[in-house]
């Protein structure tokens, strides 16, 4: 049988994706950068890297939140969550190589926006919680692309080192407790004397999972 996918090789695919989404996009766009494409292109080379990977899997995207969650039976009775609409869409569903949701993976290209990072967050939040003991969930993931160029007071490097801190612990603090989260960030990548950019992804399981 086809062994199961760790979560360790599913990080290394997503920040794996983001760098070579920013390393084609640069190439066949004349040294345009990543946070200048549109999201769904990164979203296209992630679920092919997912795709790569040696194991039992099923991709989707754009999948129906609500669906997600009736064929991980976690649907339950009683309304959803406020966050969780008819209409939301999941970015990218992996699902366990029996046909059932395993994890919901949000991808971000470069924002600053935090009104919309606790909206994301919190629905991953809802999803997950939702009867959790008996859900095919069994994690959720939040990545994202951050580029910038040196400044009077700050460099590129601690620019994005800041943001990316400042994403997790906010995310921490949309969550709140119950939860392990862990950052994983690509290597820091250095391109013209004063740009850099770096792909991260924020992992969230619910601790009794």
């Amino acid at each position: 049988m086809p062994k199961q996918i760790s979560t360790t090789n599913i990080i290394e695919a997503l920040l794996d994706g983001y760098t070579h989404a920013q390393q084609e996009y640069e190439s066949m766009s004349g040294g345009y950068w990543l946070w200048q494409a549109p999201e769904y292109y990164i979203t296209t080379i992630i679920s092919q890297k997912l795709h790569q990977l040696d194991g039992a899997k099923y991709i989707t995207l754009e999948h129906g939140s609500k669906n997600t969650l009736e064929e991980a039976g976690a649907i339950g009775k009683g309304k959803l969550p406020s966050n969780i609409t008819e209409r939301g869409r999941v970015d990218i569903l992996l699902w366990w190589g029996n046909a059932t949701p395993r994890a919901i993976i949000e991808v971000k290209n470069q924002f600053f926006s935090n009104e919309q990072l606790e909206k994301d967050i919190k629905r991953l939040k809802a999803s997950l919680l939702r009867k959790n003991g008996s859900s095919s969930l069994q994690f959720g993931i939040f990545s994202f692309y951050q580029s910038a160029a040196d400044g009077d007071r700050k460099t590129a490097q601690q620019k994005i080192a800041d943001r990316i801190n400042k994403t997790y612990t906010n995310c921490l603090s949309f969550l709140g407790e119950g939860f392990q989260v862990s950052l994983h960030t690509s290597e820091l990548n250095q391109e013209l004397e004063n740009n850099a950019w770096q792909a991260a992804c924020i992992l969230m399981k619910v601790k009794s999972r």
